[in-house]
């Protein structure tokens, strides 16, 4: 689908099959149902105001590259995807979405403004601008895996504003109880949980 602006309709991205959004093509209040996963799936050039994209399948490792996603309510489980930019928000941009019906671990929101964003609840946590922590992180004793994580959480840019990690794959990792994990993530500033 390229070149058109389409509203209130339901397009859906099959599984086994490559789909191809864009260039040109804007969704106003449209729902994306994706059962596909990030090989079969391309958006160089997709404009999502309002709607819903709701991913089936969790998604590995995945940059919305190309996308725009604005007031889009985001569904589904991600790990490891990027939203945003590092470099160009006029390529990819994230802004006053809601990602609180979504499971997401090791997801990262490039150069965007987080006041307009919803994250998802507990064991979801938000780690902001994980760049200006970095200090306060190395120079703590965590738990080996916990350590080895925040470590990488926040060997960052700057233009990543913030870090979404799953407290219950850090305690199948670590063998640590969440509660545990909660209290040590909770010392570290500009973290962020919604209960």
């Amino acid at each position: 689908m390229n070149s058109q602006v389409l509203s209130s309709q339901t397009i859906e991205l099959e599984k086994d099959q490559v789909s191809i959004l864009g260039p040109k093509l804007e969704l106003h209040d449209c729902t994306v149902i994706s059962e596909a996963d990030g090989r079969g799936m391309a958006f160089p050039g997709l404009r999502m105001h309002g709607g819903v994209f709701d991913q089936k399948q969790a998604l590995r490792d995945f940059h919305f590259e190309g996308v725009h996603f604005l007031r889009v309510r985001l569904m589904g489980k991600y790990i490891g995807c990027d939203f945003g930019d590092w470099e160009d928000m006029d390529r990819s941009s994230v802004s006053k979405c809601d990602f609180s019906s979504a499971r997401m671990h090791d997801c990262r929101l490039l150069n965007c403004d987080m006041k307009g964003i919803l994250i998802p609840k507990w064991p979801c946590f938000c780690l902001l601008n994980p760049a200006e922590v970095r200090d306060f992180v190395i120079l703590q004793q965590w738990p080996k895996k916990i350590g080895l994580i925040l470590d990488i959480y926040t060997d960052s840019d700057r233009e990543c504003v913030a870090v979404l990690g799953d407290a219950g794959v850090l305690a199948k990792e670590s063998g640590l109880p969440m509660s545990e994990i909660r209290e040590l993530l909770q010392t570290i500033p500009g973290l962020h949980i919604v209960d």
